[in-house]
């Protein structure tokens, strides 16, 4: 048998979008990663099919989101049509400028995604990647855990790590290894997911906007993906609900009322069961779980992998704390305090969105089209698709109240020494290194940063002054001084009557003050979170 001696810091599971984007942003902290991954090869159809602003900001931070653009697409607007075929609710993403920069959905190419990740992964010196590997067991031991591998060739290899990471799908052979439960929040429905290339004379005949149709009679799923790319989910009947493939001509006649088989090609076609489900235990020792073993959701917000997402951005900065041994190994177990609840609450919302597709008596549709017009004063307004977005409620925030566990805004921003021209203007997040930020609307004076230092070193953290002009006095040692470009960061302070932002490595806002003094408590209570130890501590 095969062993690696010296033991990585951590294995992941799993080489899809969630395992890859963990590797990638562990890999360019330094951490040394093993990846596992059964398949040798990218599946190479579409299973995921939108990404959001978040899920953006973390392939900017890997570095391949300008690689991405040929292969995605702005997410249309929603139209929700009702029984009677007009429309009941009306779901967009607003006017740019974006908060986070990006706009706050895309269609996209998975196949072409996965492989500008795996190329971002194979730059990376520190992490070693193994497909046609399957992890057999995996088991507990004083340095972390040991994993049993069978290599390609049949042998077995033993590999160490002092975490392992399981991102190995909604079948999760760790999961069941480890007999962590999954608890199931109430949705099951079978429906069929079917993707076509349309010819390019017919895209014009088709839909410009994503539709819901929630006819009880067939509610059914359409929405433009990038390219020639269209995608078409039905809600199976009763008497087809048992059926793992339906024949060609059974799809082409659900597409009848589009599209005619000489004017599209079939990429792929799959039935699922949508359901609902999450881990009650995220962690069991040294073994964590991401993505699809963690949490599985219908599509109806287009989340799962975007969850997934969330996971490995709000895991890896932690890993990487504790790896260095900055904080404890307890700060782990704030990842499924944090995430669980997430999951669970944007589910629901998932939920609520899939009862009013699935509806199937005609008496409730025409009773939920009326109540859902009447709810919006008879006449239906566009929503903000990212306001159905949960924050962090739990774990690592000052305390549970909005702007506290949301995401920061990204401006577009440049420096004092750069001409003040737009070409000159890049997004926040590529003009800092990563690590917690202390971003703030005015620029202190020395003392007053004085006073915040030694809880800015123990926090490992920079302090950011963003403004829309040059600041009037000096700037004290150490602070970052960026402009802005279209006010993003100065409406959302003054939106929540703040002058200071502590900023997560993920993104994630720990929590607000509004003048030094707040903002020096802030700080202190940031690091006693974290179990980070400073000379002296005022009282909050």
């Amino acid at each position: 048998m095969q062993q690696n001696h010296e033991p990585f810091d951590v294995a992941i599971i799993g080489f899809g979008p969630v395992g890859a984007s963990l590797a990638a942003l562990l890999g360019r902290r330094g951490r040394r990663v093993a990846v596992f991954d059964k398949s040798e090869h990218i599946y190479p159809l579409p299973r995921a099919f939108a990404l959001d602003h978040e899920a953006m900001r973390t392939f900017q931070e890997i570095g391949i989101a300008g690689s991405l653009a040929a292969h995605m697409t702005p997410y249309r607007p929603t139209i929700y049509q009702g029984s009677d075929g007009q429309p009941i609710q009306h779901f967009d993403m607003g006017p740019a400028p974006y908060p986070l920069a990006w706009a706050p959905s895309y269609t996209f190419n998975q196949p072409a995604l996965e492989a500008s990740l795996r190329r971002a992964v194979g730059e990376l010196p520190d992490v070693r990647v193994h497909l046609a590997h399957e992890v057999v067991d995996v088991q507990e031991d004083a340095g972390g855990a040991v994993l049993s591998v069978r290599t390609p060739d049949g042998a077995a290899m033993q590999v160490g790590a002092r975490y392992v990471v399981a991102c190995d799908g909604g079948t999760s052979p760790t999961r069941k290894r480890l007999g962590l439960p999954l608890k199931s929040l109430a949705f099951d429905q079978p429906w069929i997911v079917v993707d076509m290339h349309v010819e390019e004379s017919k895209l014009s005949q088709l839909p410009a906007t994503n539709v819901q149709y929630c006819k009880p009679s067939r509610p059914c799923t359409y929405v433009v993906g990038p390219g020639t790319h269209r995608r078409w989910e039905f809600l199976l009947l009763p008497d087809e609900a048992e059926q793992r493939d339906m024949p060609h001509e059974a799809i082409w006649q659900l597409l009848s009322p589009w599209l005619a088989p000489h004017e599209a090609r079939i990429w792929r076609a799959a039935t699922y069961r949508f359901h609902a489900v999450v881990l009650e235990q995220w962690r069991r020792g040294p073994v964590l779980l991401a993505g699809d073993s963690a949490h599985q959701m219908p599509p109806f917000l287009a989340q799962g992998m975007c969850q997934g997402l969330r996971d490995a951005t709000n895991l890896a900065w932690k890993l990487d704390w504790v790896l260095a041994g900055r904080a404890a190994d307890a700060l782990l177990d704030s990842y499924g305090a944090e995430r669980g609840p997430q999951v669970e609450a944007i589910t629901a919302t998932v939920k609520r969105l899939g009862q009013i597709i699935g509806e199937r008596d005609p008496v409730r549709a025409a009773e939920r089209d009326r109540g859902l017009r009447a709810a919006q004063g008879g006449q239906v307004h566009v929503q903000l698709r990212q306001s159905l977005f949960p924050g962090v409620h739990h774990g690592l925030i000052d305390r549970d109240a909005a702007p506290n566990g949301t995401p920061f805004p990204q401006p577009v921003c440049r420096t004092q020494a750069q001409t003040q021209t737009q070409d000159d203007a890049q997004m926040l997040d590529d003009l800092l290194e990563g690590g917690f930020l202390l971003v703030l609307r005015d620029a202190p004076d020395a003392p007053t940063f004085s006073a915040w230092a030694q809880a800015l070193e123990a926090l490992h953290a920079r302090a950011v002054s963003i403004g829309a002009a040059e600041p009037v006095n000096p700037l004290a040692s150490g602070v970052t001084r960026l402009i802005e470009s279209d006010g993003i960061v100065a409406r959302w302070f003054a939106q929540h009557a703040c002058s200071a932002a502590l900023v997560r490595p993920d993104h994630i806002v720990y929590g607000v003050a509004q003048d030094a003094a707040q903002t020096t408590a802030l700080l202190q209570r940031a690091c006693r979170s974290l179990g980070l130890l400073l000379a002296e501590t005022a009282p909050e």
